[in-house]
């Protein structure tokens, strides 16, 4: 008989009993149950080299994402000044792929995309963005979905933008004796500034900041409006602190100074002119550097 792989093997076991005393001893066939366990043990024995010869091999398990790291370079940046640049990798690696940039602003739920570049061969990235608006916002890195692998995000970063505005854009608080007007200063026009009215009559005005600004830039002068030998002066000040404080006269002007107004809530200027001769004051073209 043939075993599974072709061999031949007995199918009857020959039982031979020893010579008892009653008489010659004798030869028995084995029974059908004899039969089919000397098969099978036989035919075990055959088969199992192969079966433990066999090997099996398990594919390699994929990501069931992509992973994503971001580091942003600054989390305050000064709107049309600052260039942010978010780094991070992205594992498993997807050289030469796409990484999108997307940013939240202010309490917007949804996620806009402004930006996108290719990640390198050891798996890094770089994006950039150059913010305009003010306020907060947020960014956060997408790889999309490829190569059986679904898309992954990486942590938002918040980052607080501020830019610079005209403060005479504002709507003031109480002001006496000054108007968001231009002013001529040694023959130069400046735009939307803070300029007296009335010569010699005391003047000021007050602009709400809310603490939301960091720093007051602006010049101060008299006017070309002002006779020779007209005086006058300016202060400034921030919640009643004085900040700054500058004599003036015809012919000299201060010249883009810089305040730090970091927390004021409540920003003041007090101008005062001679009324003889007559003098008029301004604060030229003043600007605010504030989230909003």
């Amino acid at each position: 008989m043939l075993d599974p792989i072709g061999r031949n093997f007995p199918s009857v076991v020959d039982v031979s009993l020893p010579t008892g005393p009653s008489g010659p001893s004798h030869q028995t066939t084995g029974t059908p149950m004899n039969r089919i366990t000397a098969w099978a043990t036989a035919a075990a024995l055959a088969v199992s080299p192969l079966a433990l010869a066999t090997t099996t091999y398990a594919a390699p398990a994929k990501a069931d994402a992509y992973s994503v790291t971001a580091k942003i370079n600054k989390t305050v940046a000064i709107g049309k000044e600052t260039t942010l640049k978010v780094r991070g990798r992205v594992t498993p690696r997807a050289a030469g792929q796409k990484v999108v940039l997307q940013q939240r602003v202010g309490n917007k739920l949804t996620w806009k995309a402004t930006g996108t570049a290719k990640i390198k061969k050891n798996g890094t990235y770089v994006l950039k963005d150059d913010p305009s608006t003010p306020g907060k916002r947020s960014y956060r890195v997408l790889k999309p979905a490829s190569n059986g692998v679904a898309k992954g995000f990486s942590p938002s970063l918040a980052v607080v933008v501020y830019s610079w505005e005209r403060l005479g854009f504002r709507t003031p608080g109480p002001q006496l004796n000054v108007a968001v007007d231009g002013a001529t200063i040694g023959t130069d026009y400046f735009p939307t500034s803070l300029v007296t009215g009335l010569a010699g009559a005391p003047s000021s005005i007050e602009y709400t900041l809310g603490r939301k600004c960091l720093e007051l830039r602006a010049a101060y002068a008299l006017t070309d409006a002002s006779a020779s030998g007209s005086t006058g002066s300016v202060t400034v000040t921030t919640d009643g602190a004085v900040a700054a404080t500058h004599p003036l006269t015809v012919g000299t002007i201060v010249a883009d100074e810089t305040i730090d107004i970091e927390d004021a809530f409540r920003l003041r200027f007090d101008l005062t002119t001679s009324a003889t001769p007559t003098g008029f004051a301004a604060v030229a073209t003043p600007e605010v550097l504030c989230t909003r």
